[in-house]
């Protein structure tokens, strides 16, 4: 006759060990749908003033038809996750016990600098813009044509990287861009900005350049546009904000520095008003109520736009046309006492003719002012720039 056996019975340990199992279960599983109902209650979010971009939006049932559905549903619970920044100050403080030097694309460096970690180039992009430049200045050979795309902070200010971070060689991308140029005067300014390494020449928490750094840049770019030195000497600065903190702390989710905001006004009795394409004219580059926003850069302009008109009273029969990214936001305060009229033209918003542009504004000469990061991922320039 078989006999039975005798279950086995657990140990005091091994019945503590699965109650502890299955109470940690039940936690993570409230987590989860605290999350989730959190993610349902809070509105979804447009945009991010911190990061000072778009928030991914709930897929539509186009995403589902071609396919990219789980791609995009990744993207939105990654935007819109409640509670998102304090998630990423603590992800940046944990990496940081780890010893990591790099946080979500950004470079933890010294002196509490936040550096953008540039990225790879569109080949096939650059390559047509380059074409639609060169296009663009044989339709108009009589006008006096200058490019200048600054190195960023990682090339100037490369002492302060981390130990052996990789980064692109940013004298090689730009050396390519001037050769890739026929009539356009190529202004690089990486020499001059290096040489003055040790001073404020961009923000610690932000990927753009300084008032100084766009000044030294403008001393550069200013012979090639017909400007004498000893005119764009003068200028009184006046520092506008000590609490900036911008878009690369907010990804980083660093909060070590804050960044002080200067303006620079030029000792002239020229008289200028800016127009704006919702038809607004003020009479001042400067907009004080962005100091109340998150991104105090935007004291220049108040933004990006896809055209900025500034009228002056320097009747000096000339008039310049700006391709430009946010770079050239500060850099036009240097440059309005010298010209009748500058029109701005951002080609990431810009959808009309530009060839109207140079025919009513009377434009004698034209800037393209980039920071090479965003330039060499640029895909607007080109489809402005072809002849319509």
């Amino acid at each position: 006759m078989e006999q039975k056996k005798t279950p086995k019975r657990r140990s005091p340990y091994q019945r503590s060990r699965r109650l502890q199992g299955k109470y940690l279960s039940w936690l993570l599983l409230g987590c989860i749908a605290l999350v989730l109902v959190l993610s349902l209650l809070t509105p979804d979010k447009d945009f991010s003033e911190s990061e000072n971009r778009s928030l991914a939006q709930f897929p539509s049932l186009s995403d589902v038809a071609d396919g990219t559905i789980l791609t995009d549903l990744g993207g939105y619970f990654a935007d819109q996750f409640p509670g998102r920044d304090l998630w990423i100050s603590l992800n940046l403080t944990f990496n940081r016990l780890l010893g990591q030097k790099e946080a979500s694309g950004v470079y933890l460096c010294a002196d509490d600098y936040l550096m953008q970690v540039p990225s790879a180039p569109n080949e096939a992009q650059v390559e047509r813009n380059l074409a639609a430049i060169n296009a663009f200045s044989d339709r108009y050979p009589e006008l006096n044509m200058v490019m200048s795309v600054a190195p960023n902070a990682v090339t100037v200010h490369a002492d302060k990287l981390p130990a052996n971070a990789p980064v692109r060689d940013q004298a090689a991308d730009l050396a390519m861009l001037q050769e890739g140029l026929r009539r356009v005067k190529f202004i690089d300014v990486t020499e001059t900005m290096k040489a003055h390494s040790d001073e404020y020449l961009f923000y610690k928490t932000d990927h753009h350049w300084t008032s100084l750094g766009a000044y030294y840049a403008f001393a550069d770019i200013a012979p090639a546009l017909h400007i004498l030195p000893s005119v764009w000497e003068s200028y009184t600065v006046y520092p506008v904000s000590t609490t900036f903190e911008g878009t690369l702390s907010s990804k980083s989710g660093s909060h070590a520095a804050l960044d002080t905001v200067e303006i620079c006004v030029p000792n002239t009795p020229i008289d200028y008003y800016v127009s704006y394409p919702d038809g607004r004219n003020i009479s001042s580059l400067y907009h004080r109520d962005a100091l109340n926003a998150k991104d105090h850069y935007t004291v220049f302009f108040g933004g990006n736009y896809s055209r900025v008109d500034v009228t002056t009273t320097a009747n000096t029969g000339r008039s310049l046309l700006i391709f430009k990214d946010s770079y050239a936001n500060c850099m036009v305060q240097f440059l309005y006492p010298y010209f009748d009229h500058i029109t701005m033209i951002d080609p990431r918003y810009y959808y009309d003719n530009v060839d109207l542009v140079v025919k009513s504004e009377a434009v004698t000469d034209v800037l393209f002012l980039y920071n090479l990061d965003t330039y060499l991922g640029d895909t607007s320039l080109a489809d402005v720039l072809v002849s319509e």
